[in-house]
Parts: structure tokens; sequence; C-alpha cells
């Protein structure tokens, strides 16, 4: 170990000591210190002071204070000669977090690889002490940044650590299979999931067996169990997961808070199982005896023993069960429980947002709904979308494609990060004091950051596609394509769909069809030509989709010029007999803005619902500006989404809304994605989704009118100052 390396971490432990005092305690020692240190700029011992201040501001979640601090000390890091990389990557595991918490999402992610990079020079690829840095960094990135894929690629390369020493410390492994374990769970892949808790539990079995006391051991053996016994309730196996909860039961403890715990974690997974198993009474009466047994060691709770969220975890999990079981009274007092114990969490208040939906208070479920979109939208989140594109690929590093018409789909993933509380502020309701925003404002999709991409072949696409889809609660057996429209890259398609997912809060498999538009405003006529040629490739990556998903509804959204793929492709799926299983899974059809001529729009709209298509909506407006470029292009042919004199156009199949009063009003603005980026749309859109064209849309949404006598078709208007002045709107 290097001098200034030691006389790092002897300053750290001091550092450590004082700030077991407080953050200003730990602030005003590292701010001493900085004052007392060399005044040279390039000096280690003043990056030591430097990086502690910014230590401290991060303690005390004063970002921007910390930040200057955290850079200067990287600057003296990266300069120096020879160079460090242990110091190197301390000091860029302090300034990612503090990039992160300045919305410097591109510079955070590169710190955070750089750390890791670092290390492994720093360490070597098979020592203990890099499997700790990415095990510490999994969590960061999980919990600090939502990114669960990148957290799982982490704990991943910890393991391969970790197996290199797996005799001598089988019980650190274990731990570190069981968290690499729920991961996989999270996103769907169960397969991966019961291979690693596997292999943990045999570990632990084996370490146990030396016969050493190791009660920690002993709790990461029940949680293998169980959770591996979730896994086989999972795929139906119920004897299998029977035996395992019956081994985890077996398990023996001295100490009756941890008896209690590991007693509780065995009846929430009994619990589970018997859900899944559709036995909705063995489940509720398991949850009962979980909440039981909460209430009969209150003392324990009480006194912190145990974490008092866990009684009010009972009581949210039996609340669910009662719900799904129609029991509207005993689902009541278990949510009011869980509310007096949880608080308004996400998870709270969906719970009575569904309540409410199955008592039949539509208002009030629409209150609940929109206060648990907006918790949700605290949170970071990394979205993962699924995409499938014939531009072709560009050459160099990463997977990229450019504007160039392929002959072939090719079909990947993306993960794309939504930061906590991250709106847009250029796009706003107006007039903004009439009527209250349901759920924050839109998210700004150019503002999202593109983690990663990659190519997957066919059978891995399939496998991601199935993984999104079991993890869907509120959109269960639903997916959902996005087309773009012109003027939009492959990039900007996949952030697009991102922000779409985080608004619409679709938790079902999300996918964007991104065809060769050139991503000019003045390459029109261009991006016709390829959306025209592409409509058939369209059509095999829906089937492909719904083939992956086992969907039983597939939504679509197409905007502007996707317009132009999508109804010809719906024509011909309802059309042939070829198509007929991915007919019969056609949802609801969003069509926004089309910059589709209205004689060939109505075209095909006469072809889908002459061969029994329909659940059309059509979103239009007379103030969209990219619409009258279009105009202009198609030699003065009116385009289907304008809506001449507050009109929108009208046909049989379709239900047409004039949203021109949901536009920004700017005159810098295009207004031609007002369906997302004003989130009074993305509520209907969301309401569309979930409850179905059934509902109508002045039944869906404050806001939307009804217009049209029995003399003509009707559509509907959007009015936020008539909404104001005629209804009472739900304020969260």
């Amino acid at each position: 170990m290097s001098s200034l390396l030691e006389a790092h971490r002897r300053l750290a432990i001091e550092f450590e000591g004082v700030l077991a005092r407080g953050p200003a305690a730990a602030l005003a020692f590292a701010t001493g210190l900085l004052e007392a240190r060399p005044r040279g700029r390039n000096e280690a011992a003043r990056a030591d002071a430097l990086e502690l201040v910014a230590r401290a501001h991060l303690e005390a979640e004063r970002f921007a204070e910390g930040l200057p601090f955290a850079l200067e000390a990287l600057r003296i890091r990266r300069l120096a000669s020879p160079s460090e990389d242990e110091l190197l990557a301390l000091a860029l595991g302090i300034a990612a977090p503090l990039l992160f918490a300045a919305d410097r999402f591109e510079e955070a992610d590169a710190a955070s690889r750089e750390a890791l990079d670092a290390y492994r020079r720093a360490f070597g690829p098979t020592d203990l002490r890099l499997a700790e840095q990415c095990e510490w960094q999994a969590d960061l990135v999980q919990d600090g940044y939502g990114r669960a894929e990148w957290a799982t690629e982490l704990l991943r390369e910890a393991v391969a650590v970790r197996e290199a020493h797996a005799e001598s410390h089988r019980g650190k492994l274990g731990e570190t299979l069981i968290a690499l374990g729920v991961r996989e769970m999270n996103a769907g892949a169960y397969g991966d999931a019961d291979d690693h808790l596997a292999r943990a539990e045999s570990l632990l079995r084996t370490h146990l067996g030396t016969g050493r006391p190791d009660p920690e051991g002993r709790v990461l053996l029940v949680q293998a169990l169980v959770l591996r016994s979730g896994l086989a309730g999972q795929r139906a196996d119920h004897a299998e997961g029977e035996r395992l909860a019956r081994e985890a039961q077996a398990v023996r403890f001295a100490g009756r808070a941890t008896r209690i715990e590991m007693r509780l974690v065995v009846l929430e997974a009994l619990s589970t199982r018997r859900a899944l198993a559709d036995d909705l009474e063995g489940a509720i009466r398991a949850g009962q005896r979980l909440l039981a047994t909460t209430l009969r060691h209150h003392d324990l709770f009480d006194s912190g023993r145990l974490d008092p969220r866990l009684r009010g975890d009972a009581s949210l999990s039996l609340g669910q069960l009662h719900l799904r079981n129609d029991d509207l009274g005993a689902a009541l007092l278990a949510l009011q429980q869980a509310r007096e114990r949880l608080g308004d969490t996400r998870e709270v208040l969906f719970g009575w947002a569904e309540l409410a939906r199955k008592g039949g208070w539509e208002d009030e479920a629409l209150k609940w709904y929109r206060a648990a979109l907006r918790v949700s939208k605290e949170s970071a989140a990394e979205v993962v979308v699924l995409f499938g594109t014939n531009r072709v690929p560009l050459t160099g590093e990463g997977v990229r494609f450019g504007a160039e018409l392929g002959e072939t789909v090719r079909v990947g993933r993306a993960a794309v990060l939504v930061p906590g509380a991250q709106f847009g502020t250029a796009v706003q309701m107006r007039p903004e004091a009439l009527l209250p925003i349901p759920v924050g404002p839109a998210t700004d999709a150019a503002l999202l950051l593109i983690r990663k991409q990659e190519l997957l072949g066919v059978t891995a696409f399939a496998r991601a596609a199935a993984a999104r889809m079991t993890v869907a609660r509120l959109n269960p057996h639903a997916a959902l394509v996005f087309v773009h429209g012109f003027n939009v890259t492959f990039e900007q398609a996949v952030q697009r769909a991102a922000q779409l997912a985080r608004d619409l809060n679709f938790d079902g498999p999300l996918c964007v069809f991104s065809w060769p538009s050139q991503g000019a405003v003045l390459r029109y006529g261009t991006d016709r030509v390829s959306a025209d040629e592409t409509f058939p490739r369209l059509i095999e990556f829906l089937g492909s989709v719904q083939a992956a998903t086992g969907a039983k509804q597939l939504h679509l959204v197409a905007h502007s010029m996707g317009n132009r793929l999508l109804l010809p492709a719906l024509a011909r799926i309802h059309a042939e007999p070829a198509h007929e299983g991915l007919k019969r899974c056609i949802g609801e059809t969003v069509l926004a803005a089309p910059a589709v001529p209205e004689r060939e729009f109505e075209g095909w709209l006469d072809a889908i619902a002459s061969n029994g298509g329909g659940r059309i909506t059509l979103y239009a407006s007379n103030v969209d500006r990219a619409l009258q470029i279009g105009w202009l292009r198609e030699w003065g042919t009116t385009l289907a989404g304008y809506a001449r004199d507050g009109a929108p156009l009208c046909h049989p199949a379709l239900q047409s809304i004039d949203i021109t009063r949901a536009a920004s009003g700017e005159a810098t603005d295009l207004n031609h994605d007002v369906f997302a980026s004003n989130p009074v749309m993305s509520e209907d859109i969301r309401q569309l989704l979930q409850a179905g064209s059934s509902r109508l849309p002045d039944v869906r949404l404050p806001g939307l009118f009804r217009r049209g006598g029995e003399e003509s078709r009707p559509y509907w208007t959007y009015d936020p100052a008539l909404s104001q002045r005629t209804r009472e709107t739900p304020v969260v």
C-alpha cells in the first residue's frame, strides 16, 4: 500500500468517527482540514480534504454545495503521477452521486463505470475487494438511481469474483447469489433466479453443515428456500413449493426476534404461493395468520427489534387479497391499517384506487389513482423498452442506427433512465389555474438517458418480452407498441416510448417500432417514402411481439407519419386470414396527429371496419404547425390530424377528440406531440388502455365534452375552462 493511500485511509477513519456526531460536525472537521492543508492546487493532501468536504455535503443532502469540491478533488486525482487507481476510484465514487443529484446523468454514469474500471486495475479481476465494490455499487444504482438492470449486471460480476473463493467464503457468496436472484425475480427472469437461488441454498447448507453457529447464515438459508418456494408457485409446481416452505419452517433460531421474523417470511411466501395457485381462500388464511402473528408479538415491533413496516406490509397484502376476492368490507379495514402504518405509499394508494373502483365510486378511484401516479413519479426508475427497427445499423462503437432503409427487422432492448420528479417545463396545460394537473406535468422525453442498447436474437427477444409480461400487474396480459412519426431519430423514438411508459403508468411489455425517419423537418418527403415502404415490416414486428408475450391485448399508439405505417398494416391484418391470431388480440388503437391525407385515412379506416376492426381513438388539433408543414408538402391536402374549425375528422370506426386547447400556445412550439406532452391527454390514454373505448371520452375524463347532434357523428372537445365551470374536479 502506498503512503498516499495509507494517509487517506487514516484520515477517512477519523472522518467516520466525526461523522457519527452528525453532518454538521463532519463538515466543520473537513472544512478545517481543507484550510490547514497545503495550498498547492494539485497536492494529494488537498484532494483528501476536498473529498471529505464533498462527503459531508453528500451526507447532509446538500448536493449542489458538495459537487464543486468533489469535481476539484477528482481533477487532482486524474493529474496524479504516478496514478493511484484506488484513490481515483474513491474520488469518482463521491462525484458520481453528486453528479446524478445535479441531473448530470450521463456524467454520473460515466463516473460510476470509470470507478469500477479503476478498482479492476487496482485489485485485479478475482480480488474479493472488487466483489465488494460491485455489490456496493449495485445498491447505489438500484436504490439511488433506479437502475435495476445495471444492478443485476454488477451482481453477476460480483458472483463471478466470489466463485473464485467459494470454498472459503460460502456464506458471503450465498448472500450475493440471493441478492442477484431477487433482482432477477423482479425482472421476471425466473429461470436464472431459480438457478442462482438453488446454488445459494446448496452453498449455505454446506456452510452450516460444518456446525458453526451462524444465525445470519440460517436467515439466508430461509430466504433462499422461501424465494425458491415462490418460484415453484409461479410455475405451478405447488408440491415443490410446499416442500421448500416446510424446509424453511424447519430451520431453527435461538433468538425470539429472528424466529418471529422468519415465521413472517414463511407465512408471506405461503400466502403468495396460494394466491398464484388461485387458492384465494388459502392465501387469505395465511395472510390472516401473518397479521395475527405481528399483533401477537407487538412488543418486538414497538421496541424496534423488528421493522414496524412489516405490520403495514402484512395489512397491505391482506387488503390486496380481499380485493381480489371482492370482499370490499374486509379490504377496507386492512387498507386502513396499511395506510396508518405505511403512509401514502404507491402501493397503498393503488389499493385504495382499486377499492373505490370496485365499489363504483369512480371520482374517488380517479383521485386515489392520480395520487398514486404522483408518488410514482417522485422516484427514479429504469424503463425497459423493447424495440424493432428496419433502420440499417451504423458502424462503430455500440448499437446505433441511422436513417437508411433496411430490408430486415432487427430487434433488441434498451434501458432508459427516468429520474425521480423529472417533468417537462416547456409544455403545460393552458390555462394552468383552471384545471389541476392530474399527475404532475408530462415527463420530458428529451431529458431521458438511454443507458444501454443491445441487439437480441429472436429467442432472447422473446425471453425478454415474456419476462416483462410476467411482472405486469396494472396492465396484465397487455403489451403496448408505439410507432413514432416523421423527424425522429432512433434514440428519440426510444426516449418517447420510455416517456409514454412512465406517464401512462404502463407496466406491461413496452415496445417501439422505429422506421427510417431522417430526423429532419425538411425531409418530410423522404420520410413519407420510407413509411410507405415499411408497413409490412411493422406487421412482422407486431406478430413477433404477440408471439413472444402471449398478449391478449396488443395496444397500438401511432404518432404523426407513423400512422402511414400503422393504418395499412391494420387493414392487411384484418383482411388476410394468415393474420387471424394477431387480429384477435388487437386492443385499443390511438392515432395521434396523423400526418395522412384525409382520403387515404378514411379509405384505410373503411377497410379496417369492414373486416371487423375498431376500438380506434383519434386525437386532432387545428394549431399543429407540423401538420401545416405536411399540408404544404402534400400539395394542399388536409391531413387527418388537423381539426378544421375545431371539428376533427369523424368516421364510424373512430372516437374523435379535438385537443386544440391542450396545446401550449407558444409561437415556437410545433404543438405536434400534445398527446404525450400534456398530462391530461396522457391521463385519457391511460384510462383508455385500462378501461377500453367502451367507456366514452366524456365519461373517462373531466374536460372532454361530447359534440355533434343527431344529424352528425359525435366527436369530443377538450375544454379546461368549461370543465372548471361545470364540474367538480378531483384534486390530489
